[in-house]
């Protein structure tokens, strides 16, 4: 290899050393930022005045609560064994439910809280209609494999309708008061407990 390519050779690669020097730099930098933004959060959410800490929209909360605690009766019962909501509900639209009742709870920002209820109330119907098109593609295998007519599947609908529980009628009501709450005016926000949160 002449000098010159061996020159090349290392120009190029003390480039990319200091390309990766600089981007390694630039992460510890991003990192640190985070560390102290999530910091200075923490310091100011345990320095926050206890009076200002109010309870509030207390219709939200009670619907956000009823749907928390639907979910655990049970919604269906078959030959002696019930199964309740919370066995086909994802963990993750619990989280949801939670931040949502917290924040209505708390007064946060009215654009925060309705924001919440409307990502569940999507969320729930995106898990339905998941549910429905698992149940419309066994319907058409079914048909494919020359089962189940059209009056055959009602009928097992109704049937499987015998067996619903409690838990099935109370998470519809809990679903209708979350609506009702995602349209209810007069939505109370807690300005003195925000005001302490992002004070800089």
């Amino acid at each position: 290899m002449s000098l010159k390519n061996k020159a090349l050779d290392l120009a190029s690669e003390a480039r990319n050393t200091a390309g990766q020097l600089t981007s390694d730099l630039q992460q510890s930098q991003a990192f640190e930022q985070a560390k102290v933004t999530l910091t200075n959060t923490k310091d100011r959410a345990l320095a926050v005045d206890t009076a200002s800490i109010k309870l509030m929209n207390f219709f939200a909360v009670f619907s956000l609560a009823f749907m928390l605690l639907s979910t655990f009766f049970p919604v269906m019962t078959f030959m002696g064994s019930s199964m309740p909501l919370s066995e086909l509900t994802p963990s993750w639209l619990y989280v949801i439910v939670i931040l949502a009742l917290c924040s209505h709870l708390l007064g946060a920002k009215q654009l925060i809280s309705r924001s919440l209820l409307l990502i569940l109330l999507v969320s729930i119907g995106y898990t339905l209609y998941q549910q429905l098109a698992e149940m419309f593609q066994m319907f058409q295998m079914t048909q494919m494999l020359g089962g189940s007519r059209t009056k055959d599947i009602m009928r097992g609908l109704g049937e499987a309708l015998k067996y619903t529980d409690i838990g099935l009628y109370l998470f519809l009501v809990s679903l209708v008061l979350v609506v009702i709450t995602t349209i209810k005016p007069g939505y109370k926000t807690n300005h003195a407990l925000w005001a302490q949160l992002v004070q800089k």
